[in-house]
C-alpha cells in the first residue's frame, strides 16, 4: 500500500496530466475558431508549371488558403531547405487561378534572395506576371511608371526600396505584403519594420522565416503587431499578459537569494504550462512550422565534420605578436621591423589564422605570391590537398568564408592551380549572380567549386547541385553558418551531403566554435 505521500504525488501527477490534457484541446478548439471556414486544396494549380509540391507543401498551400480565408494573416516558418518560395508562389497561382485575385502582391526580399525570387518564378509560374522593382536613382521614375500603365500580378523588391520609393509602393493597395526573411521585422524600432507596418496597406500579410522566431515577449509581439496591428497594438499590453508569472520567476535579477527563497519562487509545473499554453495559443492559428527531420524523411543525411589544422610558421609568428602585444609587425621575422598597433585585435587573430595575405604588406611579390599562396596558411594547405581529390570524384564544391579578401585570394589560388571556379560575393551584380547560379546548376560546365561570402550567399539560394560544403571560416552566430550549410542540404538534394568546418587549433577559432 503506497503511504499518504506516495498517493498524494501520484493526485498530482495525475493532475498534471489533466492539465495537459485540457490544455492540448482547447489549443485545438481554438484554432479551430479562428479556422473556421475551410476549403481544402487536394492537387496543386495548373499555373504551377515546374514539377509537382510535396504533400508537405501542399499541406502548406491549404494552411496558408485558410489564412486567406478567414482572414488572418500567419507565419510560415519552415526549417531553411524545405521550399517557403514555391509554397509563397503556390498561393499566388492558386488565388489567380481558383480565387479569381489577381493582386497586386508585393514581396519584399533581401537584396541577396532577388535574383533567387525571379528565377524561382520563371521556372514554377511563368505565367504570372511580375515586375522586379530595384535600380539606380535615374531609373527608378520609368518603373514607377510601369506601375501605373502596366498589369502585373506579382512584385518583388527589397527591403531598401521600400524605405526609399515609399511614397510611390506604400499608395497601392496591396491584396499581399509577404516578407522574406521575416525575422527581420522583430525589431519594431527598425526604420524598415515601421514603415512596413504602418505605411503600407494590405488585405493580408505573411512573413516567412527558417529561423528562430523570438527570444523575449517584445521581439514576438513586434511580429505579431506586424501581422495583427489591431489586435496587437501595445506591446505594454501584451507583456501585462505574462507579467504576473514572469515577475514571480524573475524578480530577483541580480539579487542574491538564498536556495529555499529561489525554490519558493519558481513556477510550478501547472504554471509553466498555463504560460507555454498561452503562447501556443497566440501562436498556433497564425504560424506553421515544419523541419526537415519530420517532413522531408526521403532528403538525404547531412554530416558535418571538424577539421583542426595547424597554423603556419609564419602565421604562428603573425599570431603570436598579435595575442601578446596587439601589434603587427611589418617583418615578423625581423624583430628590428617597424610595428603597427591594431585595433580589435579578434577580428585580426580571425583573419591571420585564415590567411597572412589578409594584412597588407604580409604578401610577396609577383609570382612568389602565387607560389607560396596555399604554402603559407595552414588551411590553405589542407584545401590543397582536399579540392584536387573531391573534384576527381565528381562532387561538386561550395566554399563559405566571412571574408570578402579572402575570397580575392582564393581566386589567385585557383588561378594557380587551373581550377574552374566561380565566385559570389557582395560585389558581385544581380545579373552576374543569375549568370552564376545557372552555370553551377549546368551538369555540362567545368565549374565544380563555388565560392561565396556568407553573408552575400548564405540564404536565398539553391544550390543542391551541390554535395559538398566547405565552411572555411566560422561565423559567430552560428544560424548564419546554419543558412549557408541548407544551401545544399534542401529538397532536390540526391546525395549527402558531407560539410566540413575548418578550425585552427587557437583559442580565437576554437571559442567561436
Amino acid at each position: 500500500m503506497p503511504n499518504e505521500e506516495g498517493e498524494a504525488d501520484l493526485s498530482n501527477m495525475e493532475e498534471t496530466e489533466q492539465i495537459k490534457y485540457n490544455l492540448k484541446n482547447s489549443s485545438k478548439v481554438y484554432y479551430q475558431v479562428t479556422h473556421s471556414i475551410q476549403d481544402e486544396v487536394t492537387q496543386q494549380p495548373k499555373l504551377l508549371k515546374g514539377g509537382e509540391l510535396k504533400s508537405y507543401q501542399v499541406y502548406g498551400l491549404n494552411w496558408m488558403v485558410s489564412l486567406y480565408n478567414n482572414n488572418l494573416n500567419g507565419i510560415l516558418a519552415d526549417e531553411m531547405g524545405l521550399g517557403k518560395t514555391i509554397q509563397t508562389i503556390s498561393l499566388f497561382a492558386h488565388l489567380i487561378e481558383v480565387k479569381g485575385n489577381e493582386g497586386p502582391f508585393l514581396v519584399v526580399v533581401p537584396l541577396t534572395t532577388i535574383t533567387n525570387w525571379t528565377l524561382e518564378f520563371d521556372r514554377w509560374a511563368p505565367d504570372i506576371k511580375k515586375m522586379i522593382y530595384k535600380g539606380k536613382k535615374s531609373e527608378r521614375p520609368k518603373l514607377a511608371q510601369m506601375l501605373k500603365s502596366e498589369k502585373f500580378n506579382v512584385l518583388i523588391t527589397t527591403y531598401e526600396y521600400i524605405m526609399l520609393d515609399k511614397a510611390i509602393l506604400s499608395k497601392i493597395l496591396w491584396q499581399y505584403i509577404i516578407v522574406d526573411e521575416g525575422h527581420r521585422m522583430k525589431n519594431f524600432k527598425s526604420k524598415f519594420a515601421q514603415t512596413l507596418g504602418q505605411q503600407y496597406t494590405s488585405a493580408h500579410r505573411i512573413l516567412l522565416t527558417g529561423t528562430p522566431l523570438q527570444n523575449n515577449l517584445s521581439e514576438l509581439w513586434a511580429l505579431l503587431n506586424f501581422l495583427l496591428p489591431k489586435i496587437f497594438s501595445s506591446c505594454e499590453d501584451f507583456q501585462k499578459w505574462f507579467d504576473k508569472a514572469l515577475s514571480k520567476s524573475y524578480a530577483t535579477g541580480n539579487k542574491q537569494v538564498s536556495a529555499e527563497e529561489r525554490e519558493a519562487m519558481e513556477l510550478s509545473e501547472e504554471e509553466q504550462l498555463l504560460i507555454i499554453n498561452r503562447l501556443h495559443q497566440i501562436l498556433r492559428p497564425f504560424l506553421l512550422r515544419r523541419v526537415k527531420a519530420d517532413v522531408a524523411k526521403e532528403l538525404p543525411q547531412k554530416l558535418e565534420m571538424v577539421i583542426k589544422v595547424e597554423l603556419s610558421a609564419q602565421q604562428k609568428l603573425v599570431y603570436k605578436g598579435i595575442q601578446e602585444d596587439n601589434m603587427l609587425m611589418a617583418d615578423p621575422t625581423n624583430k628590428n621591423s617597424k610595428a603597427l598597433s591594431l585595433k580589435n585585435a579578434i577580428m585580426q587573430l580571425r583573419k591571420i589564422c585564415n590567411h597572412p595575405y589578409l594584412f597588407e604588406g604580409h604578401e610577396p611579390i609577383g609570382q612568389e605570391v602565387s607560389d607560396h599562396i596555399f604554402a603559407v596558411s595552414g588551411k590553405f594547405e589542407l584545401l590543397d590537398r582536399m579540392l584536387p581529390k573531391l573534384i576527381v570524384t565528381g562532387h561538386k564544391v561550395l566554399i563559405f568564408s566571412q571574408f570578402t579578401q579572402l575570397l580575392d585570394i582564393m581566386k589567385i589560388y585557383f588561378y594557380y592551380r587551373n581550377i574552374p571556379h566561380l565566385i559570389l560575393d557582395g560585389r558581385t551584380k544581380d545579373e552576374d549572380r543569375k549568370a552564376c547560379l545557372e552555370r553551377f546548376s549546368d551538369p555540362e560546365a567545368p565549374e565544380k567549386v563555388f565560392v561565396l561570402s556568407t553573408k552575400a550567399g548564405g540564404h536565398g539560394l539553391n544550390l543542391q547541385v551541390a554535395d559538398t560544403v566547405i565552411i572555411f571560416d566560422s561565423d559567430w552566430n552560428p544560424q548564419m553558418d546554419e543558412q549557408a550549410k541548407d544551401r545544399a542540404h534542401r529538397i532536390g538534394q540526391r546525395s549527402e551531403v558531407r560539410v566540413y568546418r575548418l578550425i585552427t587549433a587557437t583559442k580565437v577559432e576554437e571559442g567561436i566554435l
